[in-house]
């Protein structure tokens, strides 16, 4: 057992081992997502996928990023809580433990417009395309009102769309190798016909609806397991907006009960639902999760693919998630989760979703660390 994974469990305080995932077997560990794959399908998608830079090669890992996510315009974006540059900051720790090397990332391409109406209406494109007070709306961004559209296309909207496409490419590559990483995406926000708290597409729906016409149907049961401190409203109204039936889309979202979006018309879409109280800690938060999980996987067995969008606005100090969960309950949260799927023979996409405090960005790359680490996920 690792250093890392002995501080994690030593986190969970009283949490009993029988309401947490089991510790992977070191024998286990070797290349086990690799199970999860389904290549015959994945021969299906590999040329569906031209759109967004096409199929990346066998040396390449599942994990996509692109320079593109990172927003900056003159440090307006500073003015948001959300730190619009996190993306970078996780890439260059990765790199820096090693974790990844250059040359193994799968650059992500941008969601063209085409793409981008498989989910979404002509009209709310429009409108984010010529509108400043649409973008300013979505993004929360108040100032954004005063930038030509033009400009706002180029610095907001094309990095949100390369995000949707790089979830998108790593939802498919994830039926190929059992996982995939995407340093970004998560805009559990959106919906078909608007956004709002800084997400702009839908880019959780976009994989999912690609998925299912670019494997003519044989991928078609999808477990989404909103980690985000905030309700995924947005995914939940693109559930009962969209084309997907009730019976092959299931939602577990755990949130914090008392913070942004109190959507009740979108809460009825969810299938296993958990509300926080303010500053809900290690112990209890796991013990959630770990329950949550547990009753998913067992009313929806065997999906044929679980989106995990791994917010970390659930940490200690996050003005807008406002609960008590430490770096190390995080980096446990994800594992469970990755084991879970492992556990039920299912190919797993992880996103970034939301986080605002500083130490966000160490805590994504820890854990993705950690993950890599207890997976073996850097063998190709």
């Amino acid at each position: 057992m690792s250093r890392r994974h002995q501080n994690v469990t030593a986190a969970t305080g009283s949490t009993s081992s029988s309401q947490l995932a089991p510790p992977v077997p070191a024998d286990y560990c070797q290349s086990a997502f690799a199970a999860c794959s389904r290549p015959d399908v994945a021969s299906l998608l590999q040329q569906k996928y031209d759109d967004l830079g096409g199929w990346p090669t066998r040396q390449q890992l599942p994990v996509l990023y692109s320079e593109d996510y990172n927003i900056s315009f003159w440090g307006l974006e500073r003015l948001h809580p959300f730190d619009s540059k996190k993306f970078r900051g996780v890439l260059n720790l990765l790199e820096a433990s090693s974790t990844l090397r250059a040359g193994q990332l799968v650059q992500a391409q941008e969601a063209a417009h085409g793409v981008l109406r498989e989910v979404h209406t002509e009209r709310y494109l429009r409108k984010l395309n010529s509108s400043s007070f649409t973008v300013a709306q979505v993004t929360e961004l108040v100032p954004l009102v005063f930038l030509p559209p033009f400009l706002l296309r180029r610095k907001v909207l094309r990095p949100m769309a390369a995000m949707a496409g790089g979830t998108m490419l790593a939802a498919a590559l994830a039926i190929e190798r059992g996982w995939a990483l995407n340093i970004g995406g998560g805009m559990h926000h959106a919906m078909p016909d608007s956004g709002g708290g800084w997400c702009v597409y839908a880019d959780v729906h976009l994989a999912i609806r690609r998925l299912r016409t670019a494997s003519g149907g044989a991928l078609k049961r999808f477990m989404i397991i909103d980690l985000d401190v905030h309700q995924g409203n947005g995914v939940e109204r693109c559930q009962q907006l969209g084309e997907e039936a009730a019976e092959d889309v299931f939602i577990l979202d755990i949130y914090n009960g008392s913070a942004y979006p109190w959507d009740t018309q979108a809460k009825k879409a969810i299938n296993v639902k958990r509300e926080l109280r303010p500053g809900t800690s290690d112990a209890e938060y796991l013990e959630v999760v770990s329950g949550a999980l547990q009753e998913a996987f067992t009313a929806f067995p065997h999906p044929d693919l679980v989106l995990f969008l791994a917010g970390t606005d659930i940490l200690a100090g996050d003005p807008l998630g406002r609960l008590s969960v430490s770096a190390e309950g995080v980096l446990r949260r994800d594992e469970m989760v990755w084991q879970a799927a492992l556990d039920h023979g299912a190919p797993i996409v992880q996103v970034l979703a939301g986080g605002y405090t500083r130490e966000s960005t160490p805590c994504i790359a820890a854990s993705i660390e950690n993950l890599f680490q207890r997976f073996d996920l850097g063998h190709l």
